[in-house]
């Protein structure tokens, strides 16, 4: 059987998502770890960005599409719920992940625990424009778990793969910390999904 390759640094979170996914189908596969903007990156993603996929002749980028690809071709536990309205909200929650919760979030996380690795000082305007987009998102996917285990019902789907990466690296920043202080729900939520063995196996060694 072709092994399946992931291009990605272990260090992404939408590596980690993809990684995560892969564990929870059972599939076997090859990280390649790779950092974004490598030439060979390049050569996969118009961008640059990681993660990619190489499976036999199939080339693919971009995270969900990825995972789609990953739950349709191999068998497994489904990372998508069966149930039409529970699957439209996976996926209405992904949706508010990457529109409104990454990009603000990650500016905290790069500016707090990247910039200062490189040498760099962290562009405190960035980070205090950051933390309001960062609070109203935390503040709707705090909403969404109100009453249930995960977004999309009683059992983890593709939105708490998307999630729980970020809040990883969110939760090590002061301003991660502190946002997330109140979100009784998320901080529930994440204490349950660290726990699973594609959480623990994915583990970054970062800090």
């Amino acid at each position: 059987m072709t092994t399946l390759i992931l291009h990605s640094t272990p260090l992404s979170t939408y590596g980690r998502t993809c990684r995560m996914a892969l564990a929870e189908k059972g599939v076997p596969y090859e990280l390649d770890p790779i950092g974004p903007q490598a030439p060979e990156q390049k050569a996969r993603q118009p961008w640059g960005s990681v993660p990619a996929m190489s499976h036999g002749d199939i080339r693919m980028y971009e995270t969900l599409a990825i995972c789609n690809y990953v739950d349709a071709a191999f068998d497994g536990p489904p990372l998508l719920p069966a149930d039409l309205l529970a699957r439209a909200r996976c996926y209405q929650w992904i949706s508010v992940f990457i529109q409104y919760l990454y990009r603000p979030a990650v500016d905290i996380v790069l500016q707090r625990l990247v910039v200062p690795t490189r040498g760099g000082t962290p562009d405190e305007a960035l980070v205090a424009a950051s933390v309001p987009k960062t609070e109203k998102a935390l503040g709707v996917l705090n909403g969404a778990l109100d009453g249930q285990k995960c977004f999309a019902g009683a059992a983890p789907s593709l939105a708490d793969y998307f999630v729980l990466p970020l809040l990883h690296y969110l939760k090590m920043t002061p301003e991660g910390e502190k946002l997330l202080a109140s979100t009784l729900n998320l901080n529930r939520w994440q204490a349950a999904m660290d726990k699973r063995d594609s959480a623990v196996q994915t583990m970054p060694k970062f800090g």
